[in-house]
């Protein structure tokens, strides 16, 4: 089925069913297309927080199923901390342990960070970002979790990761653009930036702020 169709389908669904399709659409985030994904992600967001109960009750199934390496898992988690879903922490933190790929754990990384756990996972996403043997790969997630922990300690790993001439043009921009957010979310942080920061990297992030 074409993405159009499948867009078709799913505003059939939402139109029948409401906030009792979510847990049908959940299902179609093991679609292989990408594009698919991201309709069903966007169609849950619609619902904002009135989808947190339904997406906590299937969050807590799965958690009890204890399965390894389920993606499903990982997009609840990901959209509840979207939701500052607070009391999925802990169930978060024991979740690393169920994925064998380090862009899984990345993935936890974030929601924790989103849910104020930042201070407790940053040094492991600099690790990822700056050290680990898959850091060309990694790269792009790592950062999408730094820039939401607004503290001095993540700056520091953007600053190094931008030092760093083995990363591309894209995983800089990616950097400016994780460092302006963290910059907007913490404005003092800019005299850590002035302070360590690359000439260009200032001047970048000047100029997308405005």
């Amino acid at each position: 089925m074409d993405v159009e169709k499948y867009k078709a389908l799913i505003d059939r669904i939402i139109l029948e069913k409401g906030i009792s399709a979510i847990p049908v659409l959940l299902n179609l985030l093991e679609d292989e297309n990408e594009e698919v994904r991201d309709i069903v992600i966007e169609t849950i967001y619609r619902f904002g927080d009135q989808a947190k109960p339904v997406l906590l009750e299937k969050f807590k199934e799965r958690m009890h199923k204890n399965e390894k390496n389920d993606v499903i898992t990982l997009y609840i988690a990901d959209i509840l901390a979207d939701l500052n879903e607070q009391s999925i922490k802990k169930d978060l933190y024991n979740l690393l342990q169920r994925y064998d790929d380090e862009m899984a754990h990345l993935v936890i990384y974030e929601a924790l960070a989103k849910l104020g756990e930042g201070e407790k996972v940053v040094d492991v996403v600099g690790y990822f970002l700056i050290e680990d043997e898959y850091r060309q790969e990694l790269a792009e997630q790592a950062i999408m979790v730094l820039a939401n922990i607004p503290t001095k300690k993540a700056l520091d790993y953007l600053i190094k990761a931008y030092k760093m001439e083995e990363f591309s043009n894209v995983v800089k921009q990616d950097i400016v653009k994780a460092t302006a957010m963290l910059i907007i979310k913490n404005p003092e942080l800019w005299d850590e930036l002035n302070y360590l920061g690359d000439s260009k990297l200032i001047d970048d992030v000047k100029r997308m702020l405005g």
